[in-house]
């Protein structure tokens, strides 16, 4: 079957309506696009093949504060410490639901036995208890987000965690820029091969892209076991956001014609 020749023009406008995510759900990993890959056989007299591969990088820096935290309480009254555990956590949550900025949820709620290396009767016969639960927190307003932070310190929480990540929509934006850049790149080193061998024109027939996706590199986890203190003039916590590296690879097929 032959397959037509995609003109340079049409192409430009589709790909400056296309989000990245779109355009690589129609690379030639589909089987349906795979079975239309261009045969040498098509060519026509004086037209030549020529493969081309580029990778474009950007760093981007990171857009969205993550942070964890989890409050947890230890005794010998298992129902007492399950008691404690909610009405901290819910007048926690009252507070993250007073700031529209921010996405939240909870976390897994545990209660377990305190292991010790050496129990005692007392130990094994009535043991320690530790109750916990967790809490999830991320939002584009770092200062507003690390206050809280340090409010729900205060009131006893442990911070588990505090990290930047760059959001889905930033990382989307910029790879549609790359292969929309790196696309550009590669017809403009088509043309330019057609040129240094005598042909006129050089169109992109096939083309393929692989880009990194979009993972958290940078996480700043803490192993911290403190426990419930009075609320003091606390110290709300610091970070500063890291970057990310957004990598595009496209690889294309070009006719170059007389």
């Amino acid at each position: 079957m032959k397959i037509p020749v995609l003109k340079s023009p049409v192409m430009q406008r589709t790909l400056s309506m296309l989000l990245f995510g779109l355009i690589s759900s129609l690379c030639l990993t589909s089987p349906a696009l795979a079975q239309n890959q261009l045969s040498l056989g098509e060519l026509q007299s004086g037209q030549l093949a020529l493969n081309l591969s580029l990778t474009e990088q950007q760093r981007v820096e990171q857009d969205t504060l993550n942070v964890s935290l989890q409050y947890i309480a230890q005794g010998r009254d298992r129902t007492e410490l399950q008691n404690k555990v909610n009405k901290i956590m819910s007048e926690a949550l009252e507070l993250v639901r007073a700031v529209s900025s921010l996405e939240y949820s909870t976390t897994h709620y545990h209660v377990q036995i305190v292991q010790t290396d050496r129990p005692t009767r007392t130990d094994i016969n009535n043991p320690v208890f530790r109750a916990q639960q967790g809490l999830n927190i991320t939002s584009k307003d770092s200062a507003a987000l690390l206050e809280l932070a340090g409010e729900l310190q205060a009131r006893g929480l442990t911070l588990d965690g505090l990290y930047y990540t760059l959001s889905d929509a930033a990382h989307e934006q910029v790879a549609a820029e790359l292969t929309k850049a790196a696309l550009q790149k590669l017809q403009n080193r088509a043309q330019g091969a057609a040129e240094a061998l005598g042909k006129q024109s050089a169109e992109l027939v096939e083309v393929s892209m692989d880009g990194t996706p979009n993972f958290m590199d940078v996480r700043q986890k803490f192993a911290m076991e403190t426990f419930s203190s009075p609320a003091m003039d606390y110290a709300p916590p610091v970070a500063e956001p890291g970057e990310t590296v957004i990598s595009i690879t496209v690889s294309a097929r070009a006719v170059l014609s007389p």
